[in-house]
C-alpha cells in the first residue's frame, strides 16, 4: 500500500477536514447540452475520489477488493462547472460501524464550493447477497488517518 500524499494544492480552499483531496478536470465529455458539467458526473468525480481513497488510504486492491457498496447518497448541486475547470474534491469518512461507514464530501472550484453532500456504504459479502463486517486493517487505516473512532458502539 502506498501512503497517500499528504500535500493538498497550494491554492486549495477545501475544509480541513477532509483531509483526502484531489483535483480533477472537468472534460468535454463531462458537458450536457448547455455547456454546463452534467449532475450525474459530480457524483463520478466523487467515485474517482473515493476509489483513490479506498486504494491509497485502506490498501484495497482495486477493482478485485473492492466489497463496498453505496446504500445511500444525497448531493446539493450549488453552482454550474463548466469546460476546463478545476475542482477540488475532498472526501472522508466520518463514521465506522460494523459493516457500514458514513461518508462525506465536497467539491469546490476555487473557494466557491459547488456541491456537496454525505452518504452510507456497506462493505458486503457478494456470494452470500449479504453485509459483512468491516475488516480490521482497513478500519485500523481509515481511523487512525481520518482520526475518529474505530467502531461507534452498538452502530451497524
Amino acid at each position: 500500500m502506498s501512503a497517500p500524499d499528504p500535500a493538498r494544492p497550494a491554492d486549495c480552499h477545501v475544509d480541513p477536514r477532509f483531509r483526502y483531496v484531489r483535483r480533477i478536470e472537468v472534460r468535454f465529455r463531462d458537458l450536457d447540452a448547455l455547456g454546463r458539467v452534467n449532475h450525474v458526473v459530480y457524483l463520478s468525480y466523487v467515485e474517482q475520489v473515493r476509489t483513490q481513497y479506498f486504494q491509497e488510504v485502506l490498501g484495497i486492491d482495486v477493482p478485485a477488493g473492492l466489497t463496498w457498496v453505496i446504500a445511500r447518497v444525497t448531493c446539493e448541486y450549488l453552482l454550474p462547472l463548466g469546460f476546463g475547470d478545476a475542482v477540488d474534491v475532498g472526501w472522508r469518512l466520518s463514521r465506522l460501524g460494523r459493516a457500514s461507514a458514513d461518508y462525506e464530501f465536497v467539491l469546490l472550484r476555487g473557494a466557491e464550493v459547488v456541491a456537496r453532500g454525505e452518504g452510507v456504504l456497506v462493505n458486503s459479502d457478494a456470494r452470500a447477497a449479504r453485509s459483512a463486517p468491516i475488516p480490521d486493517s482497513w478500519r485500523e487505516r481509515a481511523a487512525t488517518f481520518e482520526g475518529i473512532a474505530p467502531q461507534a458502539p452498538g452502530q451497524i
